[in-house]
């Protein structure tokens, strides 16, 4: 079967869940048009739900997916999509899409993928966060007069039921990803490590994004885990270095953060260490000096550094920023001279700040955003990122 220009394998050997329990194509896909939910249905019904159906013709058919527009995005911006990248690294499953019916349904589940995002229990409050992710997020709204419920889990009540209907698909997975909340701090990702220890599949690859705050649950080392296994990639989830990563992800603390990456680096030579970086308005215009701290300090190999420009919130893309600002921060991610691969990262940022429109909505926006939660967590953008001041204090 030749594939369509939409044609993404996810939706034939994939399977995603949100904290509150909605099934999307993927961690990306449109959270306002979920294709089910666990807390309701069984996955095995979300799998051939009308949805889902109707995703996977459109996808065979060459049509757009509302589902999957932030994929476009990137391709119109001459970035690599998600899409492109799964299908490029799932290739071997691409015929999968042969067998499906004519009204879109699969009669079996093959799941080579799995990203659960089990529950939202999270010890940070990330500026780019929410309650829906993080714990943390929800108490503070709280104190702010808002009703949130504080502890969020996929499966309901618990993730018990949720992880016993996925269990059986675990030794088919070529790939489990664990993601935030904060997966070092959720007991079902150990319940899961735990489980393919005792079936001798410890050669799966697990990947993660982490702060990396704990290496350490109930007792349970995870330095302990990782020794057992072949094939673990540990991303952490790191935009600057120092009052500035402590300020974007709140409750960061940098000198431990530094201790347990070269805990990791010594006891788990194997485990592939790397840092994956949000690239939004607070952190674009200090890029090149974040990426000479990373390779200087050698943090991580070069290699291993990914940089994601932010789409939402949208109050925190490269949409705030003013034209002359936006071209002085162009030609300081265009001035420093680096390898191939950390090269191609600032380029994929440069077109996407080159693609970005000055949105004086988004901009204020911004600003009544970062004014709120300065206020409320006795922070100061200004004295954070005095790079920034003068565009941060006109705006009105």
């Amino acid at each position: 079967m030749s594939k369509s220009k939409t044609f993404c394998i996810l939706p034939w050997i994939h399977f995603y869940a949100n904290p509150d329990g909605n099934v999307l194509p993927c961690c990306i896909g449109n959270h306002h048009l979920p294709l089910g939910n666990v807390q309701q249905n069984k996955i095995t019904d979300i799998w051939n739900s009308d949805q889902y159906k109707a995703l996977r013709l459109k996808m065979l058919a060459g049509n757009d997916c509302k589902e999957c527009t932030a994929c476009y995005q990137s391709e119109r911006d001459n970035v690599e999509s998600f899409r492109q990248t799964v299908n490029r690294d799932y290739a071997e499953f691409l015929n999968f899409a042969d067998e499906t019916n004519s009204d879109g349904s699969l009669d079996a589940m093959k799941l080579k993928y799995l990203d659960i995002r089990w529950s939202n229990i999270c010890n940070f409050k990330c500026r780019s966060c929410s309650s829906t992710y993080s714990s943390s997020w929800a108490t503070e709204d709280n104190k702010q007069g808002q009703k949130k419920t504080v502890f969020i889990f996929a499966g309901g009540n618990n993730n018990d039921m949720l992880y016993e209907q996925l269990k059986p698909y675990i030794s088919e997975v070529k790939e489990i990803y664990f993601a935030g909340g904060e997966p070092l701090l959720t007991d079902k990702h150990y319940d899961i490590l735990k489980h393919l220890i005792d079936t001798n599949n410890t050669d799966i690859k697990i990947r993660y994004n982490t702060n990396l705050s704990s290496l350490s649950f109930k007792n349970i080392s995870v330095i302990d885990l990782w020794q057992k296994f072949s094939n673990v990639h540990l991303n952490v989830s790191l935009d600057s270095w120092g009052d500035r990563a402590e300020y974007i992800r709140d409750g960061t603390e940098w000198k431990t953060l530094i201790e347990n990456i070269n805990t990791v680096k010594i006891n788990c030579p194997r485990v592939h260490l790397g840092v994956v970086s949000v690239i939004s308005a607070f952190n674009v215009y200090t890029l090149p000096e974040f990426t000479d701290y990373l390779l200087d300090n050698k943090l991580v190999k070069a290699s291993s550094v990914s940089f994601y420009s932010i789409i939402n919130p949208s109050f925190y893309s490269f949409d705030i920023f003013d034209n002359k600002t936006k071209i002085s921060i162009i030609e300081r991610l265009s001035g420093r001279n680096y390898n191939s691969h950390i090269k191609n990262q600032i380029n994929n940022v440069i077109r996407q700040l080159e693609s970005s429109k000055g949105n004086d909505d988004l901009r204020r926006q911004f600003k009544r955003t970062t004014d709120h939660y300065d206020s409320i967590r006795n922070k100061v953008f200004a004295d954070t990122f005095p790079e920034l001041k003068d565009f941060y204090e006109n705006i009105f």
